[in-house]
């Protein structure tokens, strides 16, 4: 292909009807990077989609467009996404940069499953009220919810409502877990549910795109994403690198390297790709810096390189990137920063806005350092901002002074050790407010050192779930962890000498956690340690921590000098039952600038409920300032009750007001 211009590409948009592809012909050298990038002081977008044109009033608000008129015909499919399920997306709208929301109810908070819901029911489920008798004849009506799980959702195709007995039935694969009462649920894809600004449907069949727009049509352009395959792909080339480039709108990934070694991507956006934002796999030392990845489907930035059963890194990195707003479509399981293989890097990223992970670890001897992490795991419970688990193989991951405020309600933790997880270093962390700052969740040889544990609920958290109800791990019933170590060559070298601890791991007790440590910790917590499962102080090396009975007076200086002082918008929010008719809403700006807003408080759709109080919260807090609003409700029932941020990306879950 031709080598890129000396003085780059000129400002302008480069539409895509195919990925922009490179192979090993196309490799640059050490000496000599074949260098991809913006004329300097011009934008340079390459673009996975066409703009909308010709829209027309048809009701109200709400404009429609005649895709077929303007020679669009391929708008893709909606197929059953969530975790697990990270599909190509279909036809996507964007206005003015921002991916708009597919119409929907309810259109703020949850609907709830039905007590009538038999558990673990495959494809049906039952729902309260009369909404539903609208969805009846929706020719390609949906459903999202956490249909188990608070940390597993998908998206299932509606194939039959029955409104006499208020079951819902849906099509296959269905929820991997099942059915069952009082789960968060919502609609999607249905005309009649295009009720408010930002939300749009198309009409398949016709070739019809309805959109309300958020603001005048004419103020903006009204994108929609036509491309199936990543913008650029990267097949076996290498020092290759892209600067300065923004790349936006595609049904896939944004850009995927595959093999080669020392490609680069450097101050380039990464913007409204249906699934990943960057995929990293195979290869050597390759690298994202100084990149804004955001509004992706599925998650941030994959790196995936090493060879594990030689310990032989990979050497890729994410550095300095702004990764936010991702997860729109798989709302689990497609962290920020997903990172597998073997001596791997995420250092000095900022990472918020996201229902789920923040950073999920699979492999060996991986660094995650200097991170600002917070406003994540909003949407969902039993989660982590920082992920590894059911891997006892998966050992020498260091976490090293990060930064983990802000952190969804419920059972969130900053550090997440999870089913077996062993051997990590957890070192000079700052966590703040969470639910519980590191949870051990029965794994071995586990070190935390030199972190410091503010106004969290539970410092630590250390079970023994290997002797209770895990023990299928250990008793042949579940073989999956012991095939995970016998498929490593753990008492060869390297690993004998890297791990030394692992070679007798089967010589252990089954299920008892050992060869944990914390020390020289410093913690305000309500509680220090929680240990679980008749796990004692005489399971755990404790030396040199310092536990204070007093609330926190929070210090600057503590983040400052980690590097991590960094002005993003920051509103710490918590709701609270105060009686079985009233709740409260404590927000706080914890940014460094000046924060507005709006919080609408919901209902439980289709109950016999209501909010007495104004159902909108505006605020206006300079840094550091507090308030607090106090809302009452009538219900005849439990029902729950949340608060969502106007323009967030995420719906928190409610609280069962009993």
């Amino acid at each position: 292909m031709t080598p890129p211009s000396p003085s780059g590409c000129g400002g302008g948009d480069y539409r895509r009807t195919a990925a922009f592809a490179l192979v090993p012909e196309d490799s640059g050298t050490a000496a000599a990077l074949m260098v991809y990038r913006a004329v300097p002081g011009e934008k340079v977008r390459i673009v996975g989609g066409v703009a909308v044109k010709n829209f027309k009033k048809w009701r109200g608000e709400i404009l429609r467009a005649d895709l077929r008129a303007q020679g669009i015909t391929d708008y893709g499919e909606m197929i059953s996404r969530g975790k697990g399920r990270t599909n190509v997306a279909g036809l996507e709208l964007f206005f003015n940069g921002r991916p708009m929301t597919l119409a929907r109810w309810p259109n703020v908070g949850w609907a709830y499953t039905g007590a009538g819901t038999t558990d673990k029911a495959e494809n049906q489920f039952a729902y309260e009220g009369e909404r539903a008798a609208r969805w009846v004849k929706a020719p390609d009506a949906w459903v999202h919810g956490y249909w188990y799980y608070d940390w597993a959702d998908h998206y299932e195709r509606i194939t039959s409502i029955d409104t006499v007995h208020h079951v819902i039935d849906t099509a296959a694969p269905n929820p991997a877990y099942g059915y069952r009462a009082g789960q968060r649920w919502q609609l999607v894809n249905a005309l009649d549910e295009l009720d408010e600004p930002g939300e749009w449907y198309l009409d398949r069949g016709a070739g019809m795109l309805y959109f309300w727009p958020p603001s005048p049509i004419a103020s903006g352009v009204a994108e929609i994403s036509l491309l199936d395959k990543p913008l650029v792909s990267v097949e076996g080339a290498s020092y290759v690198e892209f600067r300065d480039i923004a790349f936006e709108v595609t049904r896939a990934d944004g850009i995927v390297m595959d093999g080669g070694s020392h490609n680069r991507i450097e101050h380039c956006s990464i913007a409204n790709a249906g699934n990943a934002g960057v995929v990293i796999r195979g290869g050597a030392g390759d690298a994202v810096e100084d990149s804004e990845v955001r509004g992706t489907g599925d998650g941030g930035i994959v790196l995936d390189g090493g060879d594990r059963k030689t310990l032989t890194a990979a050497a890729h990195i994410a550095a300095r990137n702004y990764i936010h707003d991702y997860a729109r479509w798989s709302r689990t399981y497609t962290p920020a920063i997903n990172v597998s293989g073997v001596g791997n890097r995420v250092i000095g990223n900022t990472i918020d806005h996201a229902p789920h992970f923040a950073i999920w670890v699979h492999g060996n001897d991986h660094l995650i350092e200097g991170n600002d992490v917070h406003t994540v795991s909003m949407e969902t419970g039993d989660v982590g901002a920082y992920y590894i688990g059911a891997d006892t193989t998966e050992r020498g991951n260091t976490v090293r002074g990060n930064y983990f405020h802000n952190l969804g309600l419920g059972d969130v933790n900053a550090v997440y050790l999870d089913d077996e997880s062993s051997g990590s270093f957890v070192i000079g962390n700052v966590i703040r407010g969470a639910a519980r700052g590191v949870k051990i969740g029965g794994g071995n040889d586990n070190v935390l050192e030199k972190n410091k544990f503010v106004d969290d609920d539970i410092g630590i958290h250390f079970d023994a779930r290997g002797m209770g109800w895990q023990k299928a791990y250990f008793d042949g019933t579940n073989p999956a962890l012991l095939n995970r170590l016998k498929a490593m060559p753990y008492k060869e070298e390297p690993w004998r000498s890297r791990y030394p601890q692992l070679p007798g791991f089967l010589d252990q007790t089954p299920g008892l956690p050992t060869g944990n440590a914390i020390h020289d910790n410093e913690c305000w917590c309500r509680i220090w340690v929680d240990y679980r499962d008749k796990l004692t102080e005489k399971n755990m090396d404790s030396a040199g921590n310092q536990v204070h009975p007093d609330k926190a007076v929070w210090n600057p200086e503590w983040v400052k000098g980690m590097g991590l002082d960094i002005d993003t918008s920051l509103l710490a929010r918590r709701l609270t039952a105060m009686s079985s008719t009233q709740a409260k809403l404590t927000i706080e700006n914890q940014g460094r600038s000046t924060q507005n807003g709006v919080f609408e408080i919901w209902i439980e759709p289709g109950v016999d409920a209501k909010i007495v109080t104004p159902s909108e919260i505006p605020f206006s807090l300079k840094p550091g300032e507090k308030t607090e609003r106090t809302m009452t409700i009538e219900h005849a029932s439990p029902v729950y009750l949340g608060a969502y941020l106007k323009g967030e990306s995420f719906v928190p879950a409610g609280i069962k007001m009993k």
